[in-house]
């Protein structure tokens, strides 16, 4: 574009501009800025916005730049030509910016560990305050640049997300995600935005994943595929029930469901008296393998005691017993 034209405009902006800056800083009176539909054309002068013009053809003039033009009386007449100024235009259009987050969640609510959740997807949104988005979200980037701003954007995105994301649990997300979605693009992710200028319109997530859970699962199918089942149809209680099975068999020195555990956090400050103790056997303490010195007859004293207590059915009561037993006489 040339400035001998003294016509200002934002030509041929690409799909994923957000912003555009009008390389030039003299502009003449009587210079006409061509803003198009779904745009904003933001007047600038050092650092501080004074006027903003929608869309349409305009002639600069004290009428319709008047924060400006008195800015320039105060400081040096109005006449003056050209003059310093910077115009930044704002597309109002919707974009597209695509997320991807890790964290922490719970399995469900009453099941005392965590594991990492991965989720992936999309969001829209709008500048909706042009005003508020130079101040709040180009003022915080190194360049006033479509780049730069967007991945300022996608950061804070995404960190609100991951807080959000966090309320949840894995049984919630997997069972819920519609809802899960509404609030969570209704939360604070949306009054964050909102303090930026910034309307979000939409979020979808594409896809969840459980990955340690899932590595484990190829790496111990007995307890690692019904764990990941359970957890994708909601069923808690099987959850719980298979933790506990394999709290168990790592009690009696046997643990071929030890990968399992080793994907989970347990949470022990919120763990009751009664389960305090498989805790401390977590695979990062070498209390874990001192189970396999128990004597035979201590083995079977406590899975008697689990039998009792319905920890394990009969047939797992007796199945275990026969194995205890065999491992004695091999011995």
């Amino acid at each position: 574009m040339s400035r001998r034209t003294n016509v200002i405009e934002w030509v041929n902006p690409g799909p994923d501009d957000i912003l555009w800056v009008y390389p030039y800083e003299d502009i003449r009176w009587g210079s006409v800025v061509v803003v198009h539909e779904y745009e904003a054309a933001v007047f600038m002068r050092d650092g501080k916005i004074y006027d903003v013009l929608p869309p349409g053809r305009h002639t600069i003039t004290t009428q319709n730049i008047p924060l400006l033009t008195r800015a320039y009386n105060l400081v040096m007449g109005y006449g003056e030509t050209p003059f310093k100024a910077r115009i930044v235009f704002i597309s109002l259009k919707q974009f597209k910016g695509r997320f991807g987050t890790s964290t922490r969640v719970k399995l469900g609510p009453r099941t005392l560990y965590m594991t990492e959740l991965q989720a992936y997807g999309e969001y829209w949104f709008r500048v909706a305050d042009p005003v508020l988005f130079l101040t709040q979200v180009a003022g915080a980037v190194p360049e006033l640049s479509t780049p730069a701003v967007t991945e300022f954007l996608r950061g804070l995105f995404t960190e609100q997300f991951i807080q959000e994301l966090a309320n949840y649990t894995a049984i919630d997300v997997y069972t819920r995600l519609t809802e899960v979605t509404t609030r969570i693009k209704t939360g604070t992710i949306y009054e964050a935005l909102k303090q930026r200028g910034i309307e979000l319109i939409d979020v979808k997530i594409g896809g969840v994943s459980l990955p340690q859970l899932e590595k484990m699962e190829k790496e111990d199918p007995t307890y690692g595929l019904p764990l990941l089942l359970a957890i994708q149809k909601g069923e808690e209680d099987k959850v719980l029930e298979i933790i506990r099975t394999v709290e168990t068999m790592r009690a009696l020195g046997r643990s071929p469901g030890v990968g399992v555990l080793g994907a989970l956090v347990a949470l022990p400050q919120m763990l009751p008296q009664t389960m305090a103790p498989q805790v401390q056997q977590q695979p990062q303490q070498p209390q874990v393998q001192q189970p396999q010195q128990k004597s035979p007859t201590d083995k079977l004293r406590e899975l008697k005691k689990m039998l009792d207590e319905g920890l394990i059915t009969r047939e797992e009561y007796e199945q275990l017993k026969k194995e205890i037993l065999e491992e004695f006489k091999r011995s």
